[in-house]
């Protein structure tokens, strides 16, 4: 005995189906493409504080080495430390006050040599640097403030007794 069943040419609810479902796809793509924006968004975010942070610790690595720079042009010339001593005030470049990548020193005193040359390097590698190197007896402690773009940095100062 073999049953027949009716074949149906067209599902009953297939037409209000198609209709109900038209746009949830565009609106899925819709929301897909928001989140990923604001991800990508956030990433760049995060790379510019990167470099942010980076360049702010290049600077304080250069005005470290600085600082110890002038302290061996000073051990350098031992015999008179006092000549090195500095009053707090900016930088000043060989090229009146600014950057002068061809400098020479003229030909003065060692230790005028020596402050030229360093302040010169103050003022090409550090923007807007201002020192103070101050001399008291035998201890020398340099001081190196500079433009940080954060308020909160403090200046590096480096101690030692020569």
């Amino acid at each position: 005995m073999s049953q027949t069943f009716p074949v149906q040419t067209k599902p009953k609810h297939c037409a209000t189906t198609l209709k109900s479902q038209s746009g949830i796809g565009l609106i899925e793509i819709l929301v897909t493409v928001l989140v990923l924006g604001i991800g990508i968004l956030g990433v760049a975010s995060t790379q510019v504080v990167s470099l942010q942070m980076n360049s702010q610790s290049q600077s304080r690595s250069q005005a470290v080495l600085l600082a110890e720079d002038i302290l061996d042009r000073i051990r350098a010339n031992a015999d008179n430390p006092g000549a090195y001593a500095l009053a707090q005030g900016n930088a000043q470049g060989g090229d009146n006050g600014a950057c002068d990548t061809s400098f020479v020193p003229a030909n003065a005193t060692v230790a005028a040599n020596d402050i030229a040359a360093w302040e010169n390097s103050l003022a090409c590698l550090l923007p807007a640097a201002q020192r103070t190197v101050a001399v008291n007896g035998n201890t020398v402690t340099v001081t190196i403030d500079w433009d940080q773009n954060d308020q909160a940095m403090n200046p590096v100062v480096v101690r030692t007794q020569i």
